[in-house]
């Protein structure tokens, strides 16, 4: 019973320089070393721990200057001794004689001497503190080639971009939500041709989009058409321009309408054919298609 108390607090001191103890442990600790003593005090697992811990210390940096000189200045009062000092005075040389009687006096107790016993506890200590440290060198070790913990992340909602309206979707959600909307169609200026469409219009939301069926497509290179809206609050000689766009097939087409200036109230709407770009001014007579409220 007695053996195995003492491997138990061999084993509580191996834990306590390796890992600490906790609560439980401590107090069994403190039970078991009332018992035995002696082996309380044997430091070599602190010691060995104490190497392990410091087996990966960097010791690559530089001694300070300023320390080493006064490390090699104050080894001089220590180590710097002249030839004469070592003499002592007051004894005369020793002969063959003499020497061979003192090593007569001095062999017998020679055997006498034997060297100093180690504890148990001092020799048993030294041996588990060994396999302690190897433990915590393959503990170390191990760690050290973990690979690093991953850490979860949550998948990234990528949203799907919403697909462009095209110009006829965005005239039936148009259609859909304005409130005070006006619709009108369109007729041919000069009766060449039968123009096919209407225009709507939004005071409060001053949106509104033209759809044509009919209308001939043109060279951008050369002209454009070109919007306008002659407004009851302003002048009919100057109209206000509802914006440049091309025609590229002869199948119906929607248009949204850009109006440069705040319309208030709408009387005609009225599509020209300019020089390419636009212009500032245009001629009556350049009037391809009209839509009146």
């Amino acid at each position: 019973m007695k053996e195995i108390k003492k491997e138990r607090l061999l084993e509580l001191l191996s834990d306590q320089a390796v890992f600490g103890l906790n609560e439980e442990e401590s107090t069994e600790f403190a039970q078991l070393s009332s018992q035995f003593a002696d082996g309380c005090e044997d430091l070599s697992f602190e010691l060995t721990a104490a190497a392990v811990s410091l087996a990966d210390l960097d010791t690559n940096e530089p001694l300070p200057e300023s320390l080493r000189s006064q490390i090699l200045d104050d080894s001089k009062q220590y180590f710097n001794f002249s030839e004469g000092d070592r003499k002592v005075s007051g004894f005369p040389p020793k002969t063959e004689e003499s020497v061979a009687a003192e090593a007569d006096e001095i062999a017998p107790n020679v055997y006498e001497l034997s060297p100093p016993r180690r504890s148990f506890w001092q020799s048993l200590g030294w041996a588990v503190a060994a396999a302690a440290c190897i433990a915590l060198a393959v503990n170390i070790w191990t760690t050290r080639l973990r690979p690093p913990a991953e850490i979860a992340q949550s998948p990234v909602n990528i949203q799907t971009p919403t697909p462009e309206l095209s110009a006829a979707q965005k005239r039936e959600q148009f259609l859909a939500s304005a409130q005070d909307m006006v619709q009108t169609s369109w007729t041919s200026a000069k009766n060449e041709k039968e123009i096919i469409g209407d225009i709507v219009w939004s005071n409060a939301q001053q949106q509104g989009y033209m759809r044509f069926r009919g209308l001939p497509a043109n060279d951008p290179n050369k002209e454009s058409y070109q919007l306008w809206i002659v407004d009851e609050t302003q002048n009919q000689k100057t109209p206000l321009s509802g914006g440049v766009f091309d025609v590229s097939e002869t199948g119906e087409v929607v248009i949204p309408i850009d109006a440069q200036l705040k319309v208030r109230k709408p009387k005609i709407f009225a599509v020209t054919k300019e020089k390419s770009g636009g212009v500032v001014v245009s001629d009556p007579s350049r009037i391809v298609a009209v839509a009146k409220i």
